[in-house]
């Protein structure tokens, strides 16, 4: 295998005084100047006989860098140390087997590839893959094609098998297992596919096994299992270390005849290369038709679902918050009911009712255990749909069963009895129903009375679109409340799912033996979409022509720095002899880094060569808040391609810190204009909206917004803001007083506030000020909001780069009237509040907010807000008011409590903007647990100290 070993080395030195090549052991080349890969690897071609090179397999590495070796040291280590543990615990087949993989991994030559994804044709194409070859010992691989792929690890023959065109990585695993080619202790669940130095998981069980391609010169890693936790990382760092590999030491076995033969290779429609994403069932969430599963979608999958039969028509909108939580809310309408008997109060309006649902997963499948989840259905409703469950899942290749156990709706069939009543008398009976009054966690009744089994089967037909779906219901329909009564002949289910494309889905069924059901689903991910953008070009430092500070032109680098959408207005100042600061905020960009990194580039381009420093100063509030410090001579090396990483990877340059104060000797400022402020106007639309009301079902107002702002100083910032009304229905709305509740009527006489055309929405003066670094304070006055008027102060506490923040707000405020001018109410109150900031840490990208103290109705509580971002930038997140006021005194609703999406404008528009756009939904909004509407919140303004939005 000398020859095998031959065409996975070579050699490429680059001496101070030039580059070096040494191609194959055989052929040296060099070049006096600075010499770029593109032009190394076209004249190495041309030294390779019939220039056949397989680049997939091509090798850059660096000979002075020993960091390969020293994970290969540290594998071997770990390796002997559990060989010691199992030996030390008597288990001498898995300590003989960790002996193989020893071996294996001693048997690899591995080097360090500062560059990855070697390739001529994107050098030609594209800067970011051809960089600058620096002054180092290289070794470079450029094989032939090979027709080979490496199978290592809990293997009885490690080596390279002959590739048979087509197959997948599973087949050849699946074949080995068949014929008893694996070791004791192997992984039966995944196994790591390594094609250069993207590291891939293939699953490859009889449950979850996937259709991905095996490659020549690909190596597939089958680590081994239940390694104790102290070596928990070892098949992680294994995979690492095959990146780097650059051939063996000694001769490669190769093994024949072909594991995998032509005949043997699966067709398209197998199974195992089908899209196994999960369905909705009709309530909106994972399921089969009325029935849950265990599965999950994806997380950040966001459906929207609507189902209609005889009795129910439902709307429900379903989101993977988690990867093991869904949240699911709906509207059911009866078309055999009526809302209320009363004609003056909802007329003809079919009744609504409003619920949630939540599932969790407590464990994913496995080889031996299925999938299991437990769920809440309307576990904050009237009652109507209540039920709960436990539910598990295994798939057997294209089918994919499920069996659960229901209670409440989903046990009525009662066709077991209830497996809790072994632990206690009370779960065998349902005592009531819910309250009927809604909103309530009625958690006395869960899990309790009736049991019945459901379950079911989904069946992947060799038709990619089409799914066959099979379920036993739990569900007779004795206790539902349609207005009709409803009998079925069959607890049996059958139906099919169609994906028409990959966000639309349409499913019919034949359900209880004498219904047709019909329903179909739009969904997206949150974290898939990606805004398209026309943005101007990033800077490409030339030679600076500037000699010294002098020669350069400050007023035009800031206008560089704002038509390059990095920085707005800057100012700068000298810092010691060799720093720059600048002083400005972000101008375009969410990702601050974006921000900076475009500014660096304008820098680095007409700065002279003296300055080695830049500090980018953020100005919150025109007070230097956060200081990023990037090194000149790095950060040119970086962009320039002349490091061994790329340009995508400027941010780990870049240290943020405090920023110091404002220069205060005037021989320190390089350009300091003064303030020039002016007065800005704008439009917006709006639409807002309610569902579910007792006079319609869709309640909106749907308008346009028009607003002034202006700063008089740089503390002092005056905002006004116009409504205009072009359509609205709230003239349905009947809930017009406080005779309804017993609290103040602060939100619900909205439909008086609405019946305007023109309105003075908000006129507002407000003060900020920095307090300290990581203190501010924000005092502001007049129209707050459409419906109170008044002044209040804020202080926040927000320490740079940590994950809390302390917040406390006073408000002193009166009602407006609903004229939609200046006037007042008598009403006035005192509302404020102590906030606990948290983004924590175990669930990422999520954040807690918790608000103590008093709200509008003058009831004293905590507003509880979770949010989870995802990768797009959208936010979706639901709050909840507990304050002392009984559901009684509430009213229907029980307690404040909502949902809201928060949606980067960037996402709906054509270039890149630090603009928001949100929703909220409040389903039976009352008066108890309702919050000032402030337009600015300190904490959201300084989100750029520890980014949970902007990045």
């Amino acid at each position: 295998m000398g020859r095998a070993r031959l065409m996975l080395s070579s050699l490429l030195f680059l001496a101070s005084s030039g580059v070096t090549l040494t191609l194959n052991d055989q052929v040296e080349l060099s070049w006096q100047e600075p010499v770029r890969l593109s032009q190394a690897l076209t004249e190495s071609v041309q030294h390779v006989e019939g220039h056949d090179v397989y680049w997939p397999g091509v090798r850059l590495v660096n000979s002075t860098d020993n960091s390969a070796e020293a994970l290969k040291t540290q594998a071997l280590e770990d390796l002997d140390l559990l060989h010691s543990y199992w030996q030390q615990r008597g288990k001498e087949n898995k300590a003989r087997v960790v002996l193989a993989l020893r071996a294996q991994i001693q048997s690899l030559e591995v080097a360090t590839q500062p560059y990855s994804d070697i390739d001529i044709a994107s050098s030609r194409q594209f800067i970011g893959s051809n960089p600058l070859l620096k002054d180092a010992d290289y070794r470079l691989v450029l094989p032939p094609r090979t027709e080979q792929l490496l199978v290592l690890g809990a293997v009885a023959e490690a080596g390279a098998y002959q590739l048979q065109g087509g197959a997948t990585a599973s087949q050849y695993l699946a074949k080995l297992l068949a014929t008893d080619g694996l070791l004791k202790g192997y992984d039966r669940n995944s196994a790591t596919l390594v094609r250069g130095q993207q590291v891939h998981q293939i699953d490859w069980a009889y449950y979850n096994r996937e259709g991905f391609e095996a490659m020549p010169g690909d190596i597939l890693w089958l680590p081994l299992r239940g390694l104790p936790r102290r070596f928990s990382g070892l098949n992680q760092d294994i995979a690492e270390l095959l990146t780097q590999f650059v051939g063996f030491t000694e001769e490669t076995p190769v093994h024949s005849p072909q594991l995998v033969t032509e005949q043997q290779v699966a067709d398209a429609n197998h199974w195992s290369r089908r899209d196994y994403k999960p369905t909705r069932s009709q309530s909106g969430g994972v399921g089969l038709m009325q029935n849950p599963t265990a599965r999950m979608m994806d997380e950040g999958e966001i459906s929207l679902t609507y189902a209609d039969m005889d009795e129910y028509r439902r709307y429900a909108v379903s989101l993977q918050v988690l990867p093991w939580l869904e949240a699911n809310a709906f509207y059911v309408q009866f078309p055999n009911r009526l809302y209320s008997q009363v004609p003056g109060f909802s007329g003809d309006t079919i009744l609504t009712d409003k619920g949630f649902d939540v599932k969790f997963r407590l464990w994913q499948e496995s080889y031996w255990l299925p999938e299991f989840s437990v769920g809440l259905r309307d576990f904050a409703g009237t009652g109507i749909f209540d039920s709960e469950y436990l539910v598990a899942n295994k798939r057997f290749g294209a089918f994919d069963f499920s069996l659960g156990v229901g209670f409440g709706r989903l046990g009525t069939r009662d066709s077991i009895s209830n497996p809790f009543c072994e632990l206690s008398d009370d779960y065998c009976s349902r005592p009531r129903g819910m309250s009927g009054r809604g909103g309530q966690f009625e958690y006395d009744q869960w899990f309790k009375g009736q049991a019945s089994l459901f379950g079911g089967v989904e069946w992947q037909t060799p038709w990619q679109p089409l799914r066959v779906k099979l379920e036993y219901e739990g569900n007779d329909y004795s206790a539902d409340r349609a207005g009709v009564p409803i009998e079925p002949r069959t607890p049996w289910n059958v139906g099919v799912n169609y994906r028409v494309t990959d966000w639309f889905d349409l499913q019919a069924s034949y359900e209880r033996g004498d219904t047709l059901m019909f329903n179909f689903t739009l969904s997206t991910n949150f974290n898939g979409i990606e805004p398209i953008r026309v943005e101007p070009r990033k800077v490409q430092p030339a030679a600076p022509y500037a000699e010294s500070l002098d020669d350069v032109n400050w007023s035009q680098m800031s206008r560089d720095l704002r038509s390059n959408y990095a920085l707005a207005n800057a100012r700068f100042a000298m810092d010691g002899e060799d720093t720059v600061r600048v002083f400005s905020s972000p101008r375009r960009y969410r990702d601050y880094d974006e921000n900076v990194e475009r500014a660096a580039r304008i820098l680095a381009d007409q700065l002279p060569e003296t300055v080695t420093t830049y500090d980018i100063v953020d100005t919150e509030f025109f007070a230097p808040s956060i200081s990023t410090r990037v090194d000149a001579e790095a950060f040119k090396a970086r962009i320039n391609f002349e490091d061994e990483q790329g340009p995508e990877q400027t941010a780990e340059l870049f240290e943020r810190s405090k920023a110091d104060a404002y220069p205060e000797n005037e021989e320190d400022w390089l350009f300091n204009p003064d303030y020039r402020f002016r007065t800005r106007f704008g439009a917006k639309p709006f639409f807002n909206q309610d569902f579910g009301s007792p006079e319609d079902f869709h309640i909106y107002q749907l308008g346009i917004t028009g607003f002034a702002r202006r700063w008089f100083t740089p503390n002092l910032e005056v905002f006004g803001e116009l409504g205009f009304n072009i359509a609205n229905n709230y003239h349905k709305f009947n809930y017009v007083s406080d005779t309804q509740d017993d609290l103040p009527p602060v939100r619900t006489n909205v439909r008086n506030y609405v019946e305007n055309d023109v309105w003075l929405d908000s006129l507002q003066a407000t003060y900020f000020s920095q307090i300290t670094n990581d203190l501010y304070g924000m005092a502001y006055g007049g129209y707050i909001e459409r419906m109170f008027g008044g002044a209040g102060y804020e202080m926040v506490y927000r320490p740079l780069d940590k994950s809390w923040a302390i917040g406390f707000d006073i408000n002193r405020v009166r009602q407006r009237n609903f004229t939609g001018g200046t006037g007042f109410h008598d009403y006035e109150t005192t509302t404020g509040f102590v906030s606990l900031y948290y983004q924590m840490p175990w669930l990422e990208d999520t954040m807690l907010q918790l608000d103590f103290g008093r709200f509008l109705a003058g009831d004293d509580g905590v507003n509880m807000t979770f949010q989870k971002r995802f990768d797009s930038g959208v936010t979706a997140g639901a709050f909840a008011a507990l304050t002392n006021v009984s559901s009684e005194e509430y009213g229907e609703g029980s307690f404040t409590k909502g949902f809201f999406i928060s949606i980067p404008f960037d996402l709906m528009s054509v270039r890149p903007t630090r603009q928001r756009v949100g929703m909220t939904w409040i389903p039976l909004a009352r008066n108890g647990g309702r919050q000032l509407h402030r337009r600015v919140r300190l904490y959201d303004a300084l989100d750029d100290r520890s980014p949970f939005y902007n990045r």
